[in-house]
C-alpha cells in the first residue's frame, strides 16, 4: 500500500511544473521608501533629550520605540510628509545621504537628523 503511494505521489510531482518565480521590481514608492529606511536620532535642544528615529520600508514611522499613528502623504527623493493622527506634519527632509532633518509642526521645531555611525 505504502509503495502504491509512492507512485501516486511520484507521478503527480512529475506532472507539476515548478515555476521560477522571478524577482519583482520594486514599485516607485516602495524605491523611495528605501532612501528614507534605517534607525536615526534626533536631538531636542530644548530638553537636551536625544530621541531614536525608525522608518521601515512599509513607511511606518517609530520615534522612541512608539509607532505614531498617522499616514504618509506624500514622498520624493527629498522630502517624506507625515501626517499624524491629530492633523500636525512631520516632514524629513533628505539629501543624497539619506534623511537629515526632521520638522515637527506641533512643536513648530525642526531637528538635525544624527546618521548612524558605520564603524564595527
Amino acid at each position: 500500500m505504502a509503495s502504491l503511494f509512492k507512485k501516486m505521489v511520484n507521478s503527480i510531482e512529475k506532472k507539476v511544473t515548478h515555476r521560477k518565480t522571478e524577482p519583482t521590481t520594486p514599485t516607485a514608492v516602495e524605491a523611495l521608501a528605501l532612501q528614507y529606511t534605517g534607525k536615526y536620532a534626533f536631538l531636542d535642544e530644548l530638553t537636551n533629550k536625544t530621541h531614536q528615529l525608525m522608518i521601515s520600508p512599509a513607511l511606518k514611522i517609530k520615534i522612541d520605540g512608539s509607532t505614531l499613528p498617522g499616514t504618509v502623504t506624500g514622498i520624493t527623493t527629498d522630502k517624506l510628509t507625515f501626517l499624524d493622527h491629530y492633523g500636525y506634519q512631520l516632514i524629513i527632509t533628505a539629501d543624497s545621504a539619506g534623511p537629515a532633518t526632521i520638522y515637527d509642526e506641533a512643536e513648530d521645531a525642526t531637528y538635525q537628523i544624527i546618521k548612524p555611525t558605520t564603524d564595527n
